[in-house]
């Protein structure tokens, strides 16, 4: 997909969240909503089934940007937390899988077009957004003092529950 269809398949996503109720607030949470709608809309385009919005994931990730506008830490390690396993682990969400994507922006006001783009072309970040085993995430966008945003996004596999033979 060229970066100008990529951009132009964002569109969809601003009128879907403008149809949409979400809970009034925090502008992060808008642009949260539409990085998950424009994940979801990439992931149907290349032949995958959406992901579930998850409240707690979400939690989670918000978090871990408060963190990473407070810290300013590089990379995905939480100097004092770990891994984005032992955070979710530490949250009380089960899993059996999980991912993450981050994203800094500073100098522009709507972070979500540049957090996709950026994913999309990170091949990391691209195969975290399409894996077929992730069935749930959540979006965490906060905005520093300095107005740099930052965007976390946990993607998750609950347990799969074993069938047993009778």
């Amino acid at each position: 997909m060229t970066r100008r269809a990529l951009l132009q398949v964002g569109g969809v996503a601003t009128s879907l969240v403008a149809g949409q109720e979400l809970v009034a607030g925090r502008e992060e949470d808008t642009f949260a909503r539409r990085i998950f709608l424009r994940t979801n809309e990439l992931r149907v385009a290349s032949g995958f089934e959406p992901l579930l919005w998850s409240v707690a994931l979400a939690g989670c990730a918000r978090e871990q940007s408060d963190r990473k506008d407070q810290l300013r830490f590089p990379a995905h390690d939480d100097p004092e937390r770990g891994p984005v396993a032992t955070r979710i682990t530490a949250a009380g969400i089960p899993w059996d899988r999980c991912g993450e994507n981050l994203f800094t922006l500073r100098g522009w006001d709507d972070p979500v077009h540049f957090a996709i783009v950026f994913w999309w072309y990170s091949p990391g970040h691209q195969a975290n957004m399409l894996n077929p085993e992730f069935t749930h995430t959540g979006v965490g966008v906060v905005q520093g003092q300095d107005e740099t945003f930052f965007v976390t996004q946990i993607f998750l596999r609950p347990p799969q529950q074993v069938k047993r033979a009778r």
